[in-house]
């Protein structure tokens, strides 16, 4: 409804096309944060949109029924729209600060990972990087993906805001827990990673017919990995995933040929398919 006005309002022409190809462009580090908060803002405008006219109704009503009717309903019910409608705006504004840190943190890893690619030769690693590798209908993403010829690896991304509290602010590791600051992570980090793991490796088996060993990594921005593994899984502070790159395998184990038959499948799922859905028209 709010495009529809947008357009008519802005005098948009809408039968001319859009000429990029969307299906060739591959995704950004954090864009399904930006699409999240797309999504809000969108929202947010739509309830600014519905509360004010709402609340212009009311006044209109008012007026024509004329002062000498007003009571605390007439008056409160304005002011209830305006209490719901501020309430609803902080709403949003809380999430798209938390997706904004969440996007940075894929950006500064994603920065990381391109700085690494340039330090190592072609003919040692041949490295690739992708980013957002999104399942729609699993509803999830993997935040990065790097192949090179020492093995297919994803890092999945964690961004938390530091304490004052703490001089060191600490990630720690206890019967296969992941806790920082001593307080548990409710969300199941590892779980989540082993999905990533599965569903990309049988991706790959079923383009190429052979089951490929993922190796994963959570990234931790700005805080002090104490641990380093659960399971087959590491843990690391964002400066210090070089050594996951380099040292996990110390001998190349695909060559070019296999490498860019992977390559192949793991870039179409990198790409994004679809224009954006902020698009008006």
């Amino acid at each position: 409804m709010l495009n529809k006005i947008i357009v008519f309002l802005a005098k948009i022409d809408c039968s001319k096309k859009n000429p990029i190809e969307y299906s060739k462009l591959l995704r950004n580090a954090g864009q399904s944060c930006d699409e999240e908060i797309d999504k809000i803002r969108e929202s947010m405008l739509d309830n600014l949109l519905f509360y004010s006219l709402f609340f212009i109704i009311i006044l209109f009503g008012i007026f024509i029924f004329k002062v000498a009717y007003l009571n605390y309903f007439s008056l409160g019910l304005p002011l209830l729209l305006f209490i719901i409608l501020l309430l609803k705006i902080s709403k949003g504004i809380k999430k798209i600060r938390n997706y904004k840190l969440g996007r940075d943190g894929e950006r500064a890893v994603a920065q990381q990972l391109y700085n690494i690619a340039r330090q190592v030769s072609k003919a040692e690693s041949n490295m690739r990087i992708y980013h957002d590798i999104v399942d729609d209908k699993k509803g999830f993403n993997i935040d990065h993906i790097v192949l090179s010829k020492k093995g297919i690896f994803i890092f999945e991304t964690k961004t938390y805001r530091k304490s004052s509290q703490y001089e060191r602010n600490k990630i720690t590791v206890k019967d296969g827990k992941i806790y920082k600051n001593n307080y548990p992570i409710q969300k199941n980090i590892p779980l989540q990673v082993k999905g990533q793991e599965k569903w990309l490796q049988s991706k790959l088996e079923q383009a190429l017919g052979k089951k490929y060993p993922i190796i994963s990594t959570i990234v931790f921005i700005g805080w002090y990995v104490k641990d380093k593994k659960i399971d087959t899984i590491n843990i690391e502070n964002a400066k210090n995933i070089q050594h996951v790159l380099e040292n996990q395998y110390r001998k190349v184990i695909y060559d070019d040929e296999e490498l860019t038959r992977i390559k192949s499948v793991i870039h179409t799922l990198a790409t994004r398919r679809e224009p954006p859905k902020q698009e008006l028209c």
